[in-house]
């Protein structure tokens, strides 16, 4: 009888055990299917990608939304930084991650982490806006892997999300809508090594137009005023560029970090 028992007792457990085996499989599969990206970041905000990564001049990407929406953190890490940009970026918040990779939200309207602080993936830390060189509300979003040298932070994050790529995008080329000529008076004009620069007034507004010479992409053309005599300056949100007629010095978080000379 009792051995009896025992066989019974065995038959239960391994039955007992096959279902928690199964249970386990079905659980694994299902995390299988989940779109983890590769670096573990998440999208920082929904919206549309207004204008994608140019390496040298705008190395982040922008994501257009409404006043307000909110901005999360993409993966956990501590805020290294976090207020007003001098360069450009408006209110911004800089986050380093556990891998040493730094993340960078620009122009937001309102903070809501201040430096020091330690954040999880998907908190909220701000709320969009159009601070500093902005001229309507989105996200400015940067990615630096290994801290120092920026990526497209497209190929970084997860590809299923509620981010829309607007028709202007580079991902999605159109027709281009935005002026990138001088259509007024060119006030000082260089080549460097690897850009073409002009200072152009156009309608009483000074713009800087820079268009890399081994690009087929359109040039940039941005804001700029007048610093002193045949001086000029433009920031972009990640750069800012001083030029003046021997050539251009681009600066990054008030760092000087290469003058590019004009031939003469």
């Amino acid at each position: 009888m009792a051995k009896v028992k025992i066989i019974i007792y065995g038959l239960i457990a391994l039955i007992s055990l096959i279902s928690t085996l199964s249970i386990n499989t079905s659980a694994l599969t299902q995390l299988a299917k989940v779109s983890i990206p590769a670096s573990g970041f998440i999208w920082p905000t929904q919206g549309s990608i207004s204008q994608g990564f140019h390496k040298y001049q705008h190395e982040g990407i922008d994501i257009a939304g409404a006043a307000g929406t909110p901005i999360f953190a993409a993966a956990s890490g501590d805020v290294v930084k976090a207020g007003w940009d001098n360069w450009g970026l408006g209110n911004a918040i800089e986050i380093k991650h556990l891998d040493q990779s730094i993340t960078v939200y620009g122009h937001n309207r309102r903070l809501l982490v201040n430096q020091g602080q330690k954040v999880k993936q998907g908190q909220m830390i701000a709320e969009m806006g159009s601070t500093g060189n902005s001229s309507a509300p989105h996200l400015h979003f940067e990615v630096y892997p290994n801290g120092r040298v920026a990526a497209d932070p497209i190929h970084l994050l997860a590809a299923t999300t509620d981010i829309k790529v607007s028709q202007s995008s580079p991902i999605n080329p159109a027709p281009v809508t935005v002026e990138t000529e001088c259509g007024g008076v060119t006030i000082l004009e260089g080549e460097t090594v690897n850009n073409l620069i002009k200072i152009c007034q156009d309608n009483n507004q000074l713009f800087y137009i820079g268009q890399l010479k081994q690009s087929s992409s359109q040039p940039m053309r941005i804001p700029a005023w007048n610093i002193g005599q045949d001086k000029y300056r433009a920031d972009n949100g990640t750069y800012s560029y001083l030029v003046n007629p021997e050539g251009v010095e681009v600066w990054r978080n008030g760092l000087r970090i290469r003058i590019d000379s004009f031939k003469t």
